[in-house]
């Protein structure tokens, strides 16, 4: 008796597993199945500050996360100055395999730049000197004419195909609004770049080229002895908000590097970047004004006064926090067909950190849910049931997948069950009742014509 209730069992078993295959249906989602996991890296605009900003173009950046706190202007097209020279730098250290090379300065290039009043590191004409000295001399003291003599040597020399390579390489890196005529910075009507460009260009840099980093950020130098120099000389970061010494009030330690940028068209440009517990933000001003209305000099360096309140503001009213938690539930989904519940928890994938103001309310931040209406038993801790995207204001902060909070076992019973409802519930099975109810209609009523021509031909007989 036993074996034959196993037997019952096991074939009722795999009609439900066979009937469960061919006869499923497609579970109620209206989620993606594996939402990837995305960030909106855009914050809103136009905090209040609670200070002027003087720049006419600004783009302050998290370099960690990519979170952009404050822009202004972003995309207007403003003169870069020697903030070129960023473009010049990268260009030159990935198209010259050895820094160690030494270089003879040219003497055109002293012919081009004669009695302009340029910022130079007194390179002189003939002087033989190391890509890499050059490459201090250009980022540190903004030297014009170390921006020629590699532009010279790295194009082959032509100052023009070096160019060209300056926007071949900005076009590369998405700079839709960049165009360099010279490797320098001098003014040029047609040489133009945006703060958030420029932002481009130097991450680039700072990702990508360890040397570059080293050389901006340095605070000095010391120039090696040369044919044209007998002994060494030191030479000094045009920023000097990070050198104690020589900054007075613009002193701000967090601060380094990295370019400075200044003509009377351009105004005072400054891309920086500053790190401070664990934070690191890069900073791009353009614009800040030189002279008043009436044409007197502004005294004050106001690229730099931006900079320095910038970075406190972002240092102090700025901070990674969760907004996505994996130990708190985001709501349930039904199981059908499980042992003991018919109800499964749901949490977050992972937990999702945001550099947020530190004023905002985490639980104010809007979650939009999508979740499976139902699934069926078995259930495993981590199957992903739906996803949540989590937004301020109209600005989506992270995306995460909401998973299974435990296993749940299924029910053979109410497997079994549920296959026998399904077969008998199907469009088969109700298929095959109207072909079974047809065959019958048909034999019955070909019995019933065979028995009425028997009958015909028994009268027929008695007749004879």
């Amino acid at each position: 008796m036993k074996k034959l209730a196993a037997l019952l069992t096991a074939t009722v078993m795999f009609a439900c597993s066979f009937a469960s295959s061919v006869f499923a249906e497609p579970s109620s989602d209206s989620s993606t199945e594996n939402p990837a996991s995305s960030e909106q890296n855009t914050l809103p605009s136009s905090p209040d500050l609670g200070f002027e900003v003087n720049s006419e173009a600004v783009y302050l950046v998290s370099y960690d996360s990519g979170t952009v706190l404050y822009q202004k202007n972003a995309d207007k097209k403003m003169y870069p100055a020697s903030l070129t020279k960023i473009m010049t730098a990268i260009v030159a250290i990935e198209n010259c395999s050895d820094l160690e090379t030494v270089v003879t300065a040219p003497s055109y290039i002293f012919d081009d730049l004669f009695k302009l009043n340029v910022s130079n590191a007194d390179i002189r004409h003939g002087e033989q000197i190391r890509m890499i000295d050059l490459l201090y001399a250009l980022m540190l003291r903004s030297a014009c004419e170390g921006a020629s003599i590699i532009a010279d040597y790295v194009g082959g020399g032509s100052i023009d195909k070096f160019v060209e390579m300056m926007n071949q390489k900005a076009q590369e890196l998405g700079c839709t609004n960049t165009y360099f005529t010279n490797p320098h910075g001098l003014h040029d009507e047609n040489q133009h770049t945006t703060a958030a460009d420029m932002y481009k260009i130097t991450k680039y840099a700072l990702d990508n080229l360890p040397i570059f980093k080293e050389i901006a950020c340095s605070n000095s130098y010391v120039m090696p002895a040369t044919n044209k120099h007998s002994a060494e000389r030191t030479i000094y970061h045009t920023n000097t908000m990070m050198d104690e010494r020589r900054a007075g009030k613009y002193y701000y330690a967090p601060i380094k590097g990295i370019k400075t940028g200044t003509t009377d068209e351009s105004g005072r440009n400054l891309v920086s970047m500053a790190s401070q517990d664990a934070y690191t933000y890069v900073l791009v001003t353009m614009g800040a004004p030189m002279y008043y209305d009436n044409g007197d000099t502004i005294s004050d360096n106001l690229s730099f006064i931006d900079a320095k309140q910038l970075y406190q503001w972002a240092f102090d009213k700025w901070s990674i926090q969760p907004v996505v938690k994996p130990t708190s539930p985001e709501g349930e989904v039904k199981v059908r067909l499980a042992k003991d519940k018919d109800v499964v928890q749901v949490f977050p994938e992972k937990e999702i950190q945001k550099l947020l103001r530190k004023d905002i309310d985490i639980s104010s931040l809007q979650k939009i849910k999508t979740l499976k209406e139902s699934v069926d038993a078995p259930v495993q801790k981590g199957d992903i049931l739906g996803s949540m995207e989590v937004k301020l204001a109209d600005e989506t902060l992270a995306t995460v997948n909401l998973v299974a909070g435990e296993d749940l076992d299924r029910s053979v019973w109410l497997f079994i069950l549920d296959c026998i409802k399904k077969i008998f519930t199907s469009i088969w099975f109700k298929l095959a009742i109207v072909i079974i109810i047809i065959l019958i209609a048909l034999y019955i009523a070909y019995t019933v014509m065979y028995n009425k021509r028997k009958r015909r031909r028994k009268r027929r007989t008695r007749r004879f």
